[in-house]
């Protein structure tokens, strides 16, 4: 890939790599992918959308007027809470467009948008939606997100009548759509459906683009296709940020069937090595090649909670860094074990039964030194006894960013502080 990409937002070109990103929402386009992958080049451009991707009407105009962003995952006394710990304030409405990186356009064979009058990318290549990559671009769950977070919608404003805001998908796997390219990025009122599509999308969740390229000619000087972009196709779709699933009660199937693949395909190439391994070591390798897709959804979560792009913090000590260049920093924890034998399937890629904390917090919370109460407050082990001055340096003396505390996390948070209890008992008979 080459140098210079901002960090919201990656162009992947390897096919494997590829059907693993889509495969987490979209299973109708994993079959596409492998059943076209040799006759087509793919390229998928995927950006977690910010403030400046939301759509002008989803936005605050005023300064501290919080109730005003509809469009992100936090509520109004979290966003004050927000400012007051990082010192930053929320942003206000300006550009409406979702950016594009100026390579996409070059690589998949578009103009570029400053260079050029606003113009129609069908008049370049068929654009698409993907049908099962809708359900939750909905006014159903909108409005099921909206009632979570306490937020209401003016009855003036007729563009937030949701019931207006549903697109109607063709017969079959695919549905056409109009999309032009302005200067500061994709999506113009006159792409009636993609308008729609945007007022279901909040800050953290993802556009995901993904651009079909047919192998017309193979250069043997240059060794690459020569591409036909008349015959190109553009698929177009979306992907929630793991909050969401927190906030309208489900789990994200396609998350946990995209792992289960993923333990299948390790268990087959680890096994057919011809030689004993032992089934902890084998526990080990999957677990350990699952983890970049866990500490990711982790992230985004974090992600949706904050101002910056790319921005993290660890929800015990409030520590916060951009997490493409610092993102070391952060330890994707287990609150219940992955190895615990009362770890169900479910539990394990459930996004519930996981906490993104800064190394020191997680060294203590892995060992049971510190846990979570049902009052949603730190516990200390009593080894901590008499010393405020070590729990302080390691900030963990304020409160816990509570949005993350919701009813099923803290279900897990209840083994965890059964499990610290056990361990407080052991401890003190040392």
């Amino acid at each position: 890939m080459p140098n210079g990409y901002e960090y919201t937002s990656l162009i992947l070109e390897e096919e494997s790599t590829i059907e693993d990103f889509v495969g987490v929402f979209s299973n109708k386009m994993y079959d596409y992918i492998l059943e076209h992958s040799a006759n087509s080049k793919f390229i998928l451009f995927y950006k977690n959308l910010t403030h400046s991707d939301l759509p002008t009407f989803g936005k605050a105009t005023l300064t501290n007027s919080h109730d005003k962003n509809l469009l992100y995952y936090i509520k109004t006394e979290d966003m004050l809470r927000i400012e007051q710990n990082t010192g930053k304030n929320f942003q206000t409405a300006h550009q409406s467009n979702i950016g594009l990186t100026k390579e996409l356009y070059d690589l998949v064979g578009l103009p570029q948008p400053r260079e050029s009058d606003i113009y129609s990318i069908n008049d370049y290549m068929n654009v698409y939606i993907v049908n099962d990559n809708m359900k939750y671009f909905t006014s159903y769950y909108t409005n099921i997100i909206f009632r979570a977070l306490g937020k209401v919608i003016s009855s003036r404003s007729r563009s937030w009548n949701l019931r207006e805001q549903d697109v109607v998908l063709s017969d079959g796997d695919f549905t056409p759509i109009d999309l032009h390219v302005a200067v500061h990025g994709i999506g113009i009122k006159q792409d009636t459906d993609f308008h729609k599509i945007r007022h279901h999308l909040f800050k953290g969740d993802t556009l995901v683009l993904l651009f079909e390229l047919p192998n017309d000619v193979y250069d043997e000087d240059e060794h690459t296709f020569v591409f036909n972009f008349g015959k190109a196709n553009m698929f177009v779709m979306f992907e929630k940020n793991p909050v969401f699933f927190s906030l309208i009660g489900e789990c994200n199937d396609d998350y946990a069937r995209y792992q289960e693949r993923t333990r299948s395909r390790v268990i087959n190439q680890v096994t057919s090595r011809e030689r004993t391994i032992d089934p902890s070591e084998l526990d080990d390798e999957v677990i350990r090649r699952q983890q970049n897709a866990w500490r990711n959804m982790l992230a985004r979560e974090m992600m949706g909670y904050t101002q910056s792009p790319r921005e993290v913090f660890c929800p015990l000590t409030y520590i916060t860094a951009d997490f493409d260049k610092l993102g070391s920093l952060f330890i994707a924890s287990h609150i219940k074990g992955v190895k615990d034998p009362n770890t169900s399937v479910d539990e394990r890629y459930d996004i519930n039964n996981g906490l993104l904390l800064c190394a020191n917090a997680d060294a203590l919370f892995d060992k049971h030194l510190i846990t979570i109460n049902q009052n949603k407050e730190i516990e200390f082990s009593f080894l901590f006894d008499n010393d405020n001055r070590l729990k302080s340096q390691l900030l963990l003396m304020q409160p816990i960013f509570q949005a993350i505390l919701n009813d099923r996390r803290m279900e897990y948070l209840a083994y965890h502080k059964m499990i610290f209890d056990v361990k407080e008992e052991e401890r003190r008979r040392l």
